[in-house]
């Protein structure tokens, strides 16, 4: 099948509870004959954005690290799932650290008024956002879920949903939730078949 999956695990914590559910939403993908990436962020040398705004000039960042791949991936993949835990009511540091440096995207687009891809729009473009946190408050993934929007939206990729589990805290507590592993199951076929 042609269409490719990058997975962006954003923990912070080896084989964490968003981490299971990632690496089961990839092994679905790959047994119905998908292909699949997986990006690690704590494994990625980055800094954080300077906010210097030198990419509103020339649509590129002046950090030279291992964000320029994890950009190439992301203008390369048909459907992106983006794996993050909440700590404190909102996306991890390490992942948010990351959206931030995609602001080059930001200013090619709406500053530079240039296509991210000059030979034309690829078709269908689609994400969805896999989380967990550990409360139970209503609106647990609200602001987590504006930031992968943005994110998408920034990178021409339609958002096709969340799939985010509360009261999951400790490591390997995803695993005893009655319904999670399904649910990613039944969202990423879909989002494989858009």
């Amino acid at each position: 099948m042609s269409v490719h999956i990058l997975g962006i695990a954003g923990s912070p914590r080896p084989n964490g509870n968003t981490d299971r559910l990632l690496i089961h939403a990839l092994e679905t993908l790959q047994n119905e004959g998908y292909s699949t990436e997986l990006i690690k962020i704590r494994e990625l040398d980055y800094s954080p954005c300077l906010g210097c705004n030198a990419c509103t000039k020339t649509g590129k960042c002046i950090q030279k690290d291992d964000i320029e791949y994890l950009q190439e991936r992301l203008l390369a993949a048909d459907r992106v799932i983006v794996a993050a835990p909440i700590f404190f009511m909102g996306i991890n540091g390490q992942m948010k650290s990351v959206i931030d440096r995609m602001q080059p995207f930001w200013a090619w687009k709406y500053v530079l008024k240039k296509p991210l891809f000059p030979e034309g729009p690829k078709k269908s473009r689609n994400g969805i956002f896999l989380s967990a946190g550990g409360t139970n408050f209503p609106d647990l993934f609200d602001c987590a879920e504006r930031s992968v929007k943005n994110l998408y939206h920034v990178l021409d990729i339609k958002f096709m949903g969340t799939c985010g589990y509360k009261k999951i805290d400790k490591a390997g507590e995803i695993n005893e939730h009655p319904t999670a592993f399904t649910e990613v199951e039944e969202k990423v076929l879909a989002l494989a078949k858009l």
